[in-house]
C-alpha cells in the first residue's frame, strides 16, 4: 500500500467487486466478503465516509503518477 487514499480504495474495490460481476446487488450481500465485519469495526457511517473520501472510480490508474 502506497498511501492511505491507496488503502482504503482498495477496501473499497475489494468490497464492491461481487456487484459490478452481477453476483449480489448490495456488497453486504457478498457471503464470503469480510464486509460485515468491516461494518462491524468501522460502524455504518464510518465506512460511509470511506466510500465517499476513497472512491473507487478509476481504482489503480496512474497510481505512480500521482505521488500516492
Amino acid at each position: 500500500m502506497r498511501s492511505e487514499r491507496h488503502f482504503f480504495a482498495t477496501v473499497n474495490y475489494v468490497h464492491n467487486n461481487p456487484v459490478p460481476h452481477g453476483y449480489v446487488h448490495l456488497w453486504t450481500e457478498w457471503h464470503w466478503s469480510s464486509a460485515a465485519g468491516y461494518l462491524g469495526q468501522m460502524g455504518r457511517a464510518e465506512a460511509e465516509r470511506v466510500w465517499k473520501e476513497y472512491p473507487i472510480r478509476d481504482y489503480g490508474k496512474k497510481w505512480d503518477d500521482a505521488g500516492i
